[in-house]
Parts: C-alpha cells; sequence; structure tokens
C-alpha cells in the first residue's frame, strides 16, 4: 500500500539509525480501506519477486542459526564463550550504538506480532485460520517471522481471479 513517506530513502536510514527511520515510517502508513491485495498492486519487478519468494525465509532462518553458532564458537582467539559474553556486557553498558541494537529487536519483536496479523489480513486470510503459522510467527522472534515467510499463503492475483 502506499505510505506518505518514500520507502527507498526511508530504506537507506534504516541502514544506519534503524528504528530512528523504521517507527515513522510504521507510524505514518496510509490506513487500509481494502484488506485485499493482489500481486499486481507491489511496485516494481523486483520487489513483486521478492516479496513472495518462498527461500527467502530459509535464507534468513540460515543466516540467523550461523549468527548464534558463530556467537558460540567464532573467535576462539578471544576466549571462551564464558570470557566474550562478559566482553560483550561490558561493551553494551558503555556504547549506545550497540545498546541501541538491542532495544531496536525488543521494538521488532513486538511490531512482528502486529504485522503478522495485518499481512495474512491482505492475503485473504480470516482471523481463525492458520492459528498455528500466526501464533508461531507472533510469539518466535526472528525464527517464526522466517517460517512464516515461507509459509504463509501467496499473494492472490488479479489475472487468477478474471479467469
Amino acid at each position: 500500500k502506499p505510505n506518505l513517506l518514500p520507502f527507498g530513502p526511508m530504506l537507506v536510514g534504516m541502514q544506519f539509525l534503524t528504528s530512528g527511520f523504521l517507527l515513522p515510517y510504521l507510524f505514518t502508513r496510509t490506513p487500509e480501506f481494502e484488506s485485499q491485495v493482489y500481486k499486481e498492486d507491489i511496485d516494481g519487478d523486483l520487489q513483486q519477486k521478492v516479496a513472495e519468494w518462498r527461500p527467502l525465509g530459509g535464507f534468513l532462518s540460515t543466516v540467523g542459526t550461523a549468527s548464534i553458532v558463530w556467537s558460540f564458537i567464532g573467535r576462539p582467539e578471544f576466549g571462551e564463550f564464558t570470557e566474550r559474553y562478559n566482553s560483550f556486557i561490558d561493551l553494551l553498558s558503555i556504547d549506545r550504538v550497540g545498546s541501541s541494537f538491542i532495544v531496536d529487536l525488543a521494538i521488532f519483536a513486538i511490531f512482528q506480532s502486529w504485522f503478522v496479523d495485518d499481512d495474512l489480513q491482505r492475503r485473504g486470510v480470516s482471523e481463525d485460520e492458520l492459528m498455528g503459522l500466526r501464533n508461531v510467527a507472533k510469539f518466535v522472534p526472528f525464527f517464526g517471522l522466517a517460517a512464516y515467510i515461507t509459509l504463509r499463503p501467496e499473494l492472490p492475483s488479479r489475472n487468477s481471479e478474471m479467469e
């Protein structure tokens, strides 16, 4: 759906100040009057492909899993996990940028539950359908959303409705 703020500049800004750009973008979304969204409503060929690309969820899960594994076994020259963890906590206590990422993670987890319901509504799914997928996507941060991206129903196409 259209937004009051342009997506491109906001996306670039999100790379530097994450929630400082994302939250205004989310709060200025235009109201939805139609609950049904079609594939053809997504602007741009690349955006249409990425928005419905099923392997994206698996790719994101792989990146997340690799990050978690790396936190436990990566860079052993910096000490055992407990030593690296304590160093990380010390860093968070003095580094505003690092601390802001923790806040961002909490904000994203909260918004994730809101967006799943919105997305299912746009896909024509009623509130009592797909409860298992809905709950996993809403209440399991990151990995639940990755599973949702892979398993959610496709957006309908206007072309298939005309046939």
